[in-house]
């Protein structure tokens, strides 16, 4: 109890509590009414205009009611209209928010129109005609206000879905198999849940505020007793002329702003907990040591010290980590998953968020002490003199405000300048990273991943920084991409003197654009130093290993399998089609990246053309290219993620094409979807136990104990815990490795043919993408699994994958043998991407 007491009174909960506690009262005012009631509202109990008095504590009206009664009885009709009016609207508003969202298309344009028709009729004329229309009493008015105030809530609702359905956890209930009213109620309503409730609570207030109004007018119950019919009898009946107004008006009337302070507070409080929850360094615990500033240093960090603390447990993130950035220096810092990188730069930009504690340490920019008790001088440096280039663009950008708008929200934070000139600096920076200034009124969706990245860099420096933090900007792009995005880095570096910060996992890329290197192990720094020292003498084993487990393309393969021989046979009059594979043949997909009310209405994209390959059991096909070749779309094709509009998909002989509802979803057993976000493909409020059960719940197939005995079984296959105190964690409570291969015991709990991996490495550091190709491996020996292996990394796609495919714009350039096309690449675009592979700057052999 003494620590549920602090928590609650944050002042984050106070508006909701201090709502809450004056709602309860109103509302218990009005429930208890004809018990604490002083006399029946309907009966008389004093003389007409009766003064307020020892009896009659807010006097009587003009026909000798008791005024305090009348207010407690109409409580009751208030709030009930309130309630079930909110109930009514927010229940329409959920129903058609997730139909639009979840389905799209032209349902989802037809009711968005239906809600803009509504939403542009003037409001109180509407009701007061649908009122008059209708006839008086509760009904009507409970019907009336839920007709008008569903669309409001149904665009916000619909937004929130839409964003939702583009979670990887929807799209691995849908390659699954999962029918669509399962996933929405399973997946897209509890993502709601958060909205609906605030919503609900806002459209209650508003609701009590149109009852008093039509109850004033008239259109109220004429029989029943509420704050709006109190207003309406007290005007009628000369209660401003006889001087009655001041305890027959103002009560009423007093109660109702009440009861819409006490929702409305709610609701803040509520829509305000969506958002992280960040906290200056005021916050923070002190050390007790007093940090020095280095001299001429634009930034310095001393004895950091991070901690997590959730309930009993402790993470140290950060331990005693000190280092130096020097003017116009690259620092490089690389290190495993989970060892605390991005956890310095939230401290060091005081991005820090709870549970998170900075429990001591020192941080200076330009000489000044950013840890300066009461003094808040990182917000006025942060995205000016500091800036941050954070790791995911497409989670950064806003997808419903355009590029133009967003650099210029980061100029007006900072700088005034008159519009000719804010104007100018858009296009200069958007030319400065290498995009066209006529993009500049382009959406996120309209973008290229690296595009992407080149805005969120350009947005970093529009308010010309010293300091850039640059956070994995690389990762998820392909290698053309990210030498380009790093080239441009360095030549921004130059141009604006910055010194720069780059954070990865990619080791290469830290060794060849670094001049120094921080090597971080489990919260500490292990090894720093310039990066010839580092490479010639490592002091610690995670360096050794880091350098070691590198795979590069001029090593030998290390995985060289058996090439399966074609059962070639003839299916339906199909030739080359085998009867034991994943055949896909004459594959095309044609996107339109903006459609109207009544048809297509863009430049058509070709995202996929003629694609054609086969995937036998037990063998690895790698599908390699550049960002926006086609390669996720073939796999998204194939999984009935997106229909196709030419080609044929034959699984062991039988076109996926041709297969409709409880075929087509049996079918989808046999090919499971693996996504590149570990992230992103598991909802984080559910359990451990039921991602995994997901698979085995489709088709209602298994009984309870089959089904953990095989979620037991998947466990143990990809090498994680079995035990029920691990079942019941949630995703957020794994690391980025450990959610990976839960992501396949998902894949391979219902024993599938076939595993498309999508990019499964890309958000893993070199020792995580190792352990996880070995566990492919292992599961590729035991249940003979054939793996179409999606990826941007050549050089674990030249050791992994037996055969490999390369596409550029949609069309397969060239395939062939593993070592044939990295050793011998007949196309110019496979030449280039080997000749973009990074490779470590300094080789290292060590014991």
């Amino acid at each position: 109890m003494k620590n549920i007491i602090p928590r609650l009174w944050r002042p984050e909960n106070r508006f909701g509590i201090v709502g809450a506690v004056l709602l309860l009262v109103i509302v218990m005012m009005s429930v208890l009414a004809p018990v604490i009631a002083p006399y029946d509202p309907y009966q008389r109990s004093g003389a007409p205009f009766e003064k307020p008095n020892a009896r009659h504590l807010l006097g009587c009206n003009d026909v000798g009611h008791d005024l305090l009664s009348e207010l407690m009885y109409g409580g009751r009709a208030s709030l009930a209209v309130g309630i079930f009016a909110a109930f009514y609207s927010t229940a329409v508003a959920v129903f058609a928010a997730l139909v639009a969202g979840y389905f799209g298309g032209p349902l989802d344009r037809f009711l968005m129109r239906v809600v803009d028709v509504v939403m542009s009729l003037p409001f109180l004329p509407l009701v007061i005609v649908l009122g008059v229309f209708l006839g008086p009493g509760m009904g009507t008015q409970i019907l009336v206000i839920s007709l008008v105030m569903w669309a409001s809530p149904c665009r916000e609702l619909r937004s929130q879905v839409l964003k939702t359905r583009n979670n990887g956890y929807i799209d691995a209930a849908r390659a699954m198999g999962d029918k669509s009213w399962r996933i929405i109620l399973r997946h897209a309503l509890p993502d709601l849940t958060p909205l609906i409730v605030p919503q609900f609570v806002m459209v209650a207030q508003s609701a009590i505020l149109i009852e008093s109004s039509l109850s004033f007018l008239g259109l109220g119950d004429p029989v029943s007793k509420s704050w709006g019919s109190m207003l309406f009898f007290a005007n009628t009946r000369a209660a401003f002329l006889t001087g009655a107004w001041v305890y027959w008006v103002l009560p009423p009337g007093l109660c109702i702003a009440l009861a819409c302070l006490s929702f409305s507070l709610i609701g803040f409080s509520m829509a305000g907990k969506r958002g992280l929850e960040y906290f200056s360094y005021g916050s923070f615990k002190r050390s007790s040591k007093n940090g020095k500033c280095p001299a001429a240093c634009p930034l310095a960090v001393s004895d950091i010290n991070v901690r997590y603390r959730t309930g009993q447990d402790e993470c140290l993130a950060v331990s005693e980590l000190s280092l130096e950035l020097k003017s116009r220096e690259v620092l490089g810092i690389v290190g495993e998953s989970g060892c605390g990188k991005t956890t310095l730069a939230m401290t060091i930009l005081g991005l820090l968020r709870r549970p998170a504690e900075l429990s001591g340490g020192s941080v200076f920019i330009k000489g000044e002490d950013m840890l300066a008790p009461g003094e808040m001088k990182i917000l006025k440096l942060r995205g000016k003199t500091a800036a941050y280039v954070p790791q995911n663009a497409m989670n950064t950008l806003n997808p419903v405000v355009s590029v133009k708008k967003q650099l210029l929200e980061a100029i007006r934070i900072h700088r005034k300048l008159p519009k000719e000139e804010e104007a100018g600096e858009v296009d200069r920076f958007l030319g400065y990273v290498g995009i066209d200034p006529k993009r500049k009124n382009s959406y996120n969706h309209e973008l290229s991943g690296g595009m992407k990245q080149r805005v969120v860099i350009a947005m970093a420096l529009v308010n010309n920084p010293d300091i850039l933090i640059a956070d994995e900007p690389t990762t998820g792009l392909d290698v053309l991409v990210q030498k380009s995005i790093l080239d441009l880095l360095m030549e921004l570096k130059e141009r604006f003197n910055l010194s720069v910060i780059l954070i990865t996992h990619d080791l290469p890329l830290a060794l060849n654009y670094s001049d120094k290197l921080a090597v971080m192990y489990q919260g500490k720094l292990v090894d720093y130093g310039a990066i010839d020292d580092v490479c010639a003498n490592p002091r610690h084993f995670h360096t050794r290993a880091l350098f070691n487990n590198f795979p590069r393309l001029d090593q030998a393969k290390l995985w060289n399998r058996q090439v399966y021989e074609d059962a070639a046979v003839k299916t339906g009059g199909r030739e080359n089609i085998l009867v034991e594979a994943l055949a896909v043949r004459g594959l095309s997909k044609t996107f339109y990246s903006r459609r109207g009310l009544f048809g297509r209405t863009s430049t058509p994209v070709e995202a996929v053309k003629k694609v054609s390959f086969t995937v036998r059991p037990g063998e690895v096909v790698g599908l390699i290219g550049g960002s926006g070749s086609g390669k996720t779309t073939v796999s998204r094709l194939i999984t009935g993620l997106e229909k196709a509009d030419e080609g044929e998909i034959f699984l062991d002989g039988t076109s996926l094409l041709d297969l409709r509802g409880a075929e087509r979803r049996l079918a989808a057993k046999k090919i499971h979807l693996v996504f590149q976000d570990p992230y992103q493909s598991m909802r984080n409020s559910m359990t451990l136990f039921d991602i995994v059960k997901e698979p085995l719940i489709i088709g209602n197939t298994y009984g309870p104990e089959e089904i953990k005995e095989r979620i037991l079984g998947a466990l143990a296959d990809v090498r994680l815990p079995e035990t029920e105190a691990f079942l019941k964690r949630t995703p957020n409570q794994l690391s980025g490795g450990q959610r990976q291969r839960l992501s396949f015991a998902r894949a391979i709990v219902d024993k599938p043919r076939y595993i498309i991996a999508d990019e499964p490495t890309s958000m893993l550091d070199v020792s995580l993408r190792t352990e996880l190709l070995k566990l492919m491996e292992d599961l590729r020996n035991r249940y003979r699994i054939g793996y179409l292996f999606i990826t941007h990394d050549l050089s674990l796609a030249y050791h992994f994958c037996d055969r490999l495919l390369v596409m550029r714009e949609g069309l397969v350039v060239e395939q062939g043998r593993a070592q044939d096309i990295i050793h011998y690449p007949a196309h110019g675009y496979t030449r280039e991407l080997i000749s973009a592979v990074e490779v470590p700057g300094c080789r290292a052999n060590y014991a």
